[in-house]
């Protein structure tokens, strides 16, 4: 059953946001106000904060509010550490009284829409920041937090714009620095980011170690951009069906790292190539660095060595000089989402290795369909490769459009490789599910949960990058997402307050009656159920 009205409402509600207040149009800072830039050193509680030491930001932010009522800077490190912490209801306790106090506090009303943020409400919280902003202009947090929705958006540019006017108003907010960096092409983010580790006061040894590690990484990204090499069209690549005890567990690709062959697993929720450590080897991989990654589960993260091979063929299509990651520890597999046991298959493949193309995920003919995106009305800056897409693959400078021939797609939100689905509930309550093949089931915030049906225990557990992990069981309800109803019987339940506003996941058991097409580049999904009536 089709059900269009309530996500219609939710996808016109998050257009006029995007189109009607615009920033790439107007800046209040810039056009409407003269700014003074604050180079104040960052204070023992911003550095604590920064170091994510939240619980110590937490405890200095309430001394300093303690001694001073009127120092909104204190009571609003107070409570984003409490955001921190996933303590949102302390959060909101603290919240609703101060902005009922002082509604036109525009700090106030930055920390309303951060916390909004964190509940994933976050076109409430786009609406606070312009909120803030109309009351000051200059008010460097209301800016990063528009970026911070603008990014999730696709509108990259803008996001951009947004950063870089709050890093020039607050130079020494190293918050607000990291994510201009990370907003800027990879050229400059790489050589920006070597700057920050170098000069960056509050870095401390472990995140100065991690951050060295990803620098490292950005490094070999920008040598290594997995260019489509050859192609033989049109593109439509066999999945392979992979057995276990009860028939087929899942669909995966037939890849040729080196000319060497591997089956991994299509997952949606996972990122690039992650090989098993028992599959890898023998294959021509040249090591680059090591790391760590985490998802599901109770443990720590789970280390991993970042390797490129000079060529990955997939179907008819073949591509050159790409990174492939090597989970150390195969006894879990995860790829920042809920998986299963390494032992059974090579490993992930996320889909984003295809994102500069349209993908179709047909789980109904199993295929793999690749297709050139439109073209924006302002052309790529660089020639395009044999399939329409663009080799660097960077979209810093771009803000997503919607062709004409795709006005009835889904927008969605992007965060990184995660595809991040505007979901209704009950027909009433909106919220956002990741899209995610990788899953072994789907799954639904515990606490979000019990506001829409009741709980209880279970025998069922998940495994993923973290270990292990036992989940609840809901009652019913239906989730309305992309034009599609799903009534549930029930589903696992578990707490998902690390994904930051994200309160569930589909998983393989629904998107495998589906074709799913994917346009990463204007964060669009068109999604049809064939065989919906049954």
């Amino acid at each position: 059953m089709k059900v269009l009205a309530p996500e219609l409402l939710y996808s016109l509600l998050f257009s006029f946001l995007l189109t009607s207040t615009s920033p790439a149009q107007s800046s209040p800072a810039a056009s409407n106000a003269t700014c003074k830039i604050d180079k104040t050193p960052p204070t023992d509680t911003e550095v604590a904060f920064y170091r994510r030491d939240f619980k110590k930001a937490a405890d200095l932010a309430a001394a300093g509010y303690k001694a001073d009522p009127k120092d909104s800077r204190s009571r609003q490190l107070e409570i984003d550490s409490l955001i921190g912490l996933g303590k949102l209801d302390d959060a909101r306790k603290m919240i609703d009284p101060w902005t009922l106090a002082e509604p036109t506090n525009p700090v106030a009303i930055v920390t309303a829409g951060e916390l909004r943020y964190a509940e994933g409400d976050w076109i409430e919280s786009y609406a606070l920041m312009l909120k803030a902003l109309k009351i000051d202009p200059c008010l460097p947090s209301a800016y990063e937090g528009l970026a911070g929705y603008e990014s999730l958006a696709g509108y990259h540019s803008t996001a951009q714009k947004h950063l870089a006017l709050a890093h020039q108003l607050s130079p020494n907010n190293d918050n607000i620095r990291f994510a201009w960096i990370n907003s800027l092409n990879d050229a400059q983010s790489t050589a920006e980011l070597a700057s920050f580790i170098h000069d960056s006061k509050t870095l401390d040894d472990k995140r100065r170690t991690n951050l060295t590690t990803q620098l490292n990484q950005n490094t070999s990204s920008l040598k290594n951009r997995c260019e489509l090499s050859s192609v033989t069209t049109p593109v439509r690549i066999p999945m392979t069906p992979v057995y276990g005890a009860a028939g087929i567990d899942h669909y995966g690709l037939e890849i040729a790292f080196n000319g060497h062959k591997r089956t991994l697993q299509i997952d949606t929720g996972a990122s690039g190539f992650l090989l098993t450590q028992s599959v890898y080897a023998g294959m021509g991989l040249q090591k680059i660095s090591s790391s760590h990654v985490w998802g599901f589960g109770d443990q720590e993260a789970n280390a991993i060595d970042l390797f490129t091979a000079a060529s990955v063929r997939i179907g008819g299509v073949e591509f050159k000089n790409c990174n492939v990651s090597v989970l150390d520890n195969f006894g879990v597999l995860g790829g920042g989402h809920i998986g299963q046991a390494m032992d059974t298959g090579g490993g992930l493949v996320g889909t984003d290795i295809f994102s500069r193309y349209l993908v179709t995920l047909d789980y109904v003919k199993h295929e793999i369909r690749l297709e050139p995106l439109p073209q924006p009305p302002s052309p790529a800056p660089a020639p395009l490769d044999a399939l329409g897409g663009d080799p660097a693959n960077d979209l810093s400078s771009f803000d997503r459009f919607k062709a004409p021939t795709m006005q009835n797609w889904t927008s969605i939100y992007r965060r990184d490789h995660l595809i991040i689905m505007p979901t209704v509930i009950n027909s009433s309550k909106p919220t956002l599910f990741v899209v995610d093949t990788g899953s072994f089931t789907n799954m639904i915030d515990t606490n979000f949960a019990k506001q829409v049906t009741h709980t209880k225990e279970s025998t069922t557990y998940s495994r993923g990058l973290s270990g292990m992990s036992n989940l609840l069981e809901t009652g019913s309800f239906t989730a309305d997402f992309a034009g599609l109803r799903l009534p549930v019987v029930g589903m696992n339940s578990q707490n998902l307050s690390r994904f930051n506003g994200v309160h569930g996941f589909l998983g393989y058991p629904t998107l495998q009656q589906l074709v799913m097409h994917i346009d990463y580049r204007d964060n669009l999904v068109l999604f049809e159920a064939p065989n919906a009536h049954k």
